[in-house]
């Protein structure tokens, strides 16, 4: 059984994948771009993290 673990965590090429997100929000002016084209690879057993200022999108892109 382990083999077969083995063989199938390296088949794997992302734990998790964004690609072209984009969103936009409604707004009095108009649609309000705030994610446009974010695209995001992070590799099995890879540890990442989003930083910034509140507000700048990082639970928006999430």
């Amino acid at each position: 059984m382990a083999t077969t673990l083995a063989k199938a965590a390296e088949s794997v090429t992302h734990a998790a994948r964004l690609e072209n997100v984009s969103k936009s929000f409604a707004a009095p002016g108009g649609p309000q771009l705030v994610l446009d084209d974010i695209s995001l690879d992070v590799a099995p057993g890879e540890f990442v993290t989003l930083l910034g200022a509140s507000g700048c999108g990082k639970s928006t892109l999430l």
